[in-house]
């Protein structure tokens, strides 16, 4: 069987068995039950209306700000509807030093323009997506006592009626984003780390264990079952995981509580990338310990050392979000093991140079073919070696 024909289907058996597996669906839908309650919970508790702060500058605002109060209290349906306080302007001058003070949440200017410190990742703020509404509402009104064609109703469906305009320089606010992602995608980073090593640690184990692997080898090669556990586990890890955002992020928009800021691409980007690159890294060291051990018991004790090397890149990474740009980040963003957590946070905060990112990705990839190469032959060394724990050294000495 050729080589990539043979990885595939170890890779689809992986995603046909772990996939719909009792464990694999409970854990997605207990995370996810979790995480939409973290979301919506405290806005259910706390059951308070909210208020939104509107500037005034010209005619027409005004309107708006009563169909949006009108709309609001159509949605909430008994329960406490979102609050219009409008604050009148002589000038647009005026309306711009309030937002940037923090007065008000956005001004709607002469009822065509909306001025606001920033959008939202979805398209805006819930103070913004509120006037949007009623602005289109407005419009349709008219439009139908003109008695106007379809076509421009339609049009006006599919667009955004008032003109967005963003104030002023958002750098702070662009450098508090930038380290909420660095956070997220740290805590993200090392859960994936762990939680998704441990699904090769134990997939490895469990096949040695009930002598699945016995079969497997009659016709393919270790490296192949090795390579296919490999794809098959990252591509479950990796759609989990996007899933999970992506469900996030729809719930947090969905919560009107809670404001979303436009994401900076290259960190998203970056995140994803070393998202990838830190999962091949560890999970290919962490399905070579699997192979040492014939007991599910002995499987940590196997990969503890891997779990002490995450560690090392976790705390290596909360020193770089202190110092982005000091000598242990810099460091950090060279050694493959804690590069995948350092050099996303150094990159949120712009203290790292192109030349440096793309070193520390060249490392990187060279350590994982490496590891893979090594592992493999780990992998094969300690793969029918049962009884008691094989070392490292033995089984990399046995290996093909």
């Amino acid at each position: 069987m050729s080589g990539f024909k043979g990885v595939w289907l170890v890779a689809a058996r992986e995603l046909r068995e772990r996939g719909r597996s009792k464990a694999y669906l409970i854990s997605s839908v207990f995370t996810i039950v979790l995480l939409l309650g973290a979301i919506f919970v405290p806005a259910l508790i706390g059951g308070d209306s909210t208020t939104h702060e509107i500037g005034l500058v010209g005619e027409g605002g005004q309107e708006l700000v009563a169909a949006a109060a009108e709309l609001a209290e159509q949605r909430a349906e008994g329960e406490p509807a979102e609050q219009f306080e409008t604050h009148v302007f002589d000038s647009v001058e005026e309306a711009e030093s309030a937002l940037n003070e923090g007065t008000i949440d956005v001004a709607v200017v002469d009822g065509t323009e909306l001025l606001t410190r920033g959008a939202g990742f979805f398209g805006g703020s819930s103070a913004d997506s509120r006037l949007q509404e009623s602005a289109a509402t407005v419009r349709i009104q008219d439009l139908v006592v003109e008695n106007a064609e379809a076509a421009e109703v339609l049009n006006l469906l599919a667009s955004e009626p008032l003109e967005v305009r963003i104030l002023g320089d958002a750098s702070e606010e662009e450098q508090a984003i930038r380290g909420a992602i660095a956070f997220g995608g740290l805590i993200l980073m090392y859960m994936a780390v762990l939680t998704y090593g441990t699904w090769m640690l134990s997939g490895v184990t469990e096949e040695k264990t009930n002598r699945v692997v016995e079969v497997l080898l009659s016709t393919l090669k270790p490296w192949q079952i090795f390579a296919g556990k490999l794809v098959g586990i990252g591509l479950l890890g990796v759609g989990q995981m996007a899933a999970l955002i992506v469900i996030a992020l729809v719930a947090l928009r969905l919560n009107d509580s809670i404001d979303l800021p436009a994401l900076p691409l290259d960190s998203v980007v970056a995140l994803i990338g070393w998202f990838i690159l830190g999962f091949l890294l560890y999970a290919t060291l962490f399905g070579a310990a699997g192979s040492l051990v014939s007991r599910m018991e002995d499987a940590q004790n196997a990969a503890a050392p891997l779990s002490i090397l995450a560690v090392i890149g976790y705390l290596f990474s909360f020193t770089a979000l202190g110092d982005p740009g000091g000598p242990v980040a810099v460091v950090g963003t060279f050694i493959p093991f804690t590069a995948p957590y350092v050099a996303p946070i150094r990159l949120a905060f712009g203290e790292i140079g192109g030349w440096e990112m793309a070193l520390s990705v060249l490392v990187t990839i060279a350590t994982i073919v490496l590891m893979v190469r090594l592992a493999g032959r780990v992998y094969s060394g300690g793969l029918l070696r049962f009884g008691s724990r094989v070392k490292w050294s033995e089984a990399f000495r046995t290996g093909a």
